[in-house]
Order: structure tokens, then sequence, then C-alpha cells
């Protein structure tokens, strides 16, 4: 990396953490390697995940079909169902969706 450390870019910064985290080995290993203390890197990997935390932007919405139909037991349509976790992660269903497919996807998080 020819450049001083602090004349990286965010961007350059993010893609080495990106980098790091996919090469599978050892941080420590890897920044040593690469001229980077452990701390810098810790530091850049802090606010790579701060800026990967920010998923309003970021909201894939999921369709999820029945694969066998059962005996309906169903939500009334038209009706929102948003759970929200401690952790900030809030899931939101906004369709006709059968009872044991909600439970089995509670049940997954």
């Amino acid at each position: 990396m020819g450049k001083r450390l602090r004349e990286k870019t965010e961007k350059e910064k993010f893609d080495f953490v990106k980098s790091c985290l996919g090469s599978g080995m050892v941080k420590k290993v890897y920044c040593k390697q690469h001229s980077i203390s452990s701390a810098t890197f810790y530091n850049w990997q802090k606010r790579y995940r701060a800026t990967e935390l920010k998923t309003d932007e970021k909201f894939i919405p999921v369709v999820i079909s029945s694969p066998a139909k059962q005996p309906e037991q169903t939500i009334a349509k038209n009706v929102e169902i948003e759970i929200s976790y401690p952790n900030g992660v809030r899931v939101k269903f906004n369709q006709e969706m059968d009872l044991l497919m909600l439970r089995s996807l509670v049940g997954l998080m």
C-alpha cells in the first residue's frame, strides 16, 4: 500500500478492512504483512461497521411464498405487523401471511 496512512481515503481504508476480513487470515498477521498496526485496523474496522449498520438505505424486502397449501389460518388482510428486537433489528410484514409461516420466521430470529 503505497500511500501514507493519513493520506488514505475512506474507501481505501474500507477496502483494506474488507480484504482482510475476506482473506481468512488472522487479522494481526494480515496487518503485519501490510505494515498496518492492529490498532489502526480496528479503528478502520469500527468505522466500516458503523457505516454498514445504516440499514435503512439498504433494506431488501423479502417475499416468501408457501411451498404447499395447508389448511389456512391467516392474519387479516391489509394488516401491518412489526417485530422489533433489542439489537435494533426490525422486521415488518405487510401482506396476508400464513400463521405457520409467521411462527417459523419468528422462531428463526
